[in-house]
């Protein structure tokens, strides 16, 4: 592959990725056609963010990372073993085949809702048909008057909902928290006019309307205006016995907290901050993490909340044996699976699951907050047993360099 690289650089030429090129090639080489799409955007965004020299960009292609991972990690030939490189981690997908099924939003309602686990999950209200239909669904007070305020009717009895979509974005809003205050109508902390409300709730196609759950007073100290939101990594071990029950193991524990930019969004992307805490104790790090685009001095570090500058090393999350009992118990419930990125948050008196992903993220914050993959040996056992070490992380570098063209 080496051929297709040869280009002069002079004044006039610089090289670019085609990036519609290696999302080509990365299908055509066996990568799931929906994450290949994202496997390229996160390459393009990785590009964007960190200069990477020649050198450094082909040792790390080779070895399956994004060049900017180098900088990122503290990569170096002794150390990146212990790193899961990007490449691999996206050609493992699907690592839970056919019952990822039961993760859309609705469904796990339903897979939950026995065995001690149905009190892990929100009250359900009524789920929004693709055709605008609707179906009400098993916990909504029979007193809503049900007609075409049925939702502005609920609103008033609840005073604030959680409307989502069942699954991916739907192509609309993405997650409202939707409020009635004192006859006025918020949609993640702003008002909006009736109008405007009738305007959004008439093109719901795919979105569900729960319970929005409160966080606990303590987590709300460090961030009142959002829930904190964890996530919780977990992999179901490879049998030692097939008789067993299964044997569930956290890989990346982080909390995740809004911030002033961030809108109603907890999430890194928007603006908010991650912070790695102890599975087995609940106790946090003393450092956060945001995306570098947020970050005015380049620091993607902080030490304490951006906004209410409350300190991250204090903290320990609240109720966490019950928590982390409660997690374990569901881990059980959904044992035909065994990859689950479960989104949690911690309630005045309980938590409450918030969604289940069947594919995290194994990437920038969630390596750096936590350990380095495979310095945790049950990891290192689950990833093998699932293929890893069967991709040939070379392929990346010949695909990448298939994809690089002149640009005048």
């Amino acid at each position: 592959m080496e051929e297709l690289y040869q280009v002069k650089r002079d004044e006039s030429t610089r090289i670019r990725t085609d990036y519609d090129r290696l999302l080509e090639l990365v299908r055509k080489n066996g990568m799931d056609y929906k994450w290949a799409t994202m496997f390229v955007k996160k390459l393009a965004d990785d590009e964007r963010a960190y200069f990477a020299d020649e050198e450094t960009k082909r040792w790390a292609l080779e070895r399956g990372f994004y060049p900017g991972r180098v900088e990122m990690y503290g990569l170096t030939e002794e150390n990146y073993r212990y790193y899961m490189p990007d490449y691999p981690y996206f050609m493992l997908h699907p690592l839970n085949h056919h019952f990822r099924k039961w993760l859309d939003k609705l469904t796990l309602k339903y897979v939950l809702n026995s065995n001690g686990c149905a009190d892990s999950m929100p009250e359900y209200y009524l789920y929004v048909e693709n055709n605008g239909n609707y179906t009400y669904l098993m916990d909504l007070d029979q007193k809503i008057k049900r007609d075409q305020d049925f939702i502005l009717n609920l609103l008033k009895e609840k005073k604030i909902l959680a409307i989502k979509p069942n699954s991916g974005t739907s192509g609309g809003r993405g997650f409202m928290k939707v409020e009635w205050c004192d006859g006025t109508i918020m949609i993640n902390n702003e008002v909006v006019g009736l109008e405007e409300f009738e305007k959004i709730i008439s093109n719901l196609g795919n979105n569900i309307v729960t319970e929005y759950c409160l966080q606990n007073h303590e987590l709300a100290a460090i961030w009142p205006k959002s829930e904190c939101t964890l996530r919780l990594v977990m992999m179901k071990l490879p049998y030692d016995n097939i008789w067993d029950n299964a044997k569930w193991h956290n890989i990346s524990a982080y909390a995740r907290f809004g911030t002033s930019i961030s809108g109603g969004a907890s999430n890194q992307s928007a603006g908010g901050v991650s912070v790695g805490f102890d599975y087995e104790t609940g106790r946090c790090k003393e450092y956060g993490l945001r995306f570098k685009r947020f970050c005015e001095d380049g620091n993607v570090y902080c030490y304490e909340h951006p906004d209410t500058h409350k300190p991250w090393k204090d903290l320990v999350m609240p109720n966490w044996e019950f928590v982390k009992n409660k997690v374990e118990q569901v881990c059980q419930q959904v044992a035909s699976l065994d990859y689950l990125g479960i989104d949690v948050i911690i309630t005045e008196d309980g938590m409450k699951i918030c969604e289940i992903n069947s594919h995290p993220g194994m990437d920038d914050d969630q390596i750096i907050m936590n350990k380095a993959v495979f310095e945790d040996e049950d990891a290192k056992r689950f990833f093998d047993y699932h293929g890893y070490s069967k991709v040939d992380n070379r392929k990346f570098y010949e695909m990448y360099m298939a994809s690089q063209v002149d640009h005048i």
